[in-house]
């Protein structure tokens, strides 16, 4: 079951039928994906700095089946799919699909298993190059185990840099500018899927009745 759209919708809806909105889905999209590419910014200089990489192909942190997301993160992913007509089918394959994530395809060749890479979540893009402050309020890396494994040295260095010397984007600073774009859609945690779904949902309900109100 879908999660009930935030309260904002539904007075978005008695705007829309007064007159007075502009397209609000779209303006939450572009301040997503600007925070998105920000985040990708400071991932791209902690590469260069660290050294540490994905193993291309791998896409082994996408199987976890307890992944969470917000649907804010997922609200660009969703516009897209409504404006290529498919939103509804995504709805319906996810809601009778398993838990891993609708996104990943263990088919797809090339260097990663997301087929929607462009609009992939925010969880998507820290995992592996972010931090989290731990109990003595020190950084500690958010990565895989292959990656602290099979890049042993680099990971051991990044974790002592970022530290002192070695900036690294923050997740929990991350989420709460997610949260301030909108609290309802960003404040809220879900399994992958169920993210997705509920934002699938927000952007054809909008639309629906926007559509209808226009008509």
């Amino acid at each position: 079951m879908v999660q009930k759209a935030p309260e904002w919708l539904t007075l978005q809806f008695m705007e829309i039928k007064s007159g007075q909105t502009d397209d609000r889905i779209q303006n939450l999209v572009n301040q997503v994906r600007s925070l998105h590419a920000e985040l990708d910014a400071e991932i791209r200089s902690f590469q260069s700095a660290s050294g540490l990489h994905c193993l291309a192909g791998c896409g082994k942190c996408c199987l976890k089946p307890d992944i969470e997301a917000t649907p804010l993160e997922f609200l660009p992913l969703a516009l897209s799919l409504y404006h290529e007509g498919v939103a509804a089918e995504w709805q319906k394959s996810i809601e009778s699909g398993d838990s891993i994530c609708k996104v990943y395809n263990e088919g797809q060749s090339g260097q990663g298993k997301c087929t929607r890479y462009p609009d992939r979540g925010m969880i998507c893009r820290l995992f592996g190059y972010s931090a989290r402050k731990n109990k003595y309020s020190e950084k500690e890396l958010i990565t895989c185990q292959i990656i602290k494994e099979d890049q042993r040295e680099a990971f051991d260095e990044a974790s002592a840099r970022i530290n002192s010397d070695m900036e690294v984007p923050g997740a929990a600073d991350f989420y709460a500018r997610l949260r301030a774009i909108d609290a309802g859609l960003g404040g809220v945690q879900l399994p992958v899927n169920r993210a997705i779904a509920m934002a699938l949902d927000v952007v054809m309900s909008y639309y629906f009745y926007k559509e209808r109100e226009q008509a």
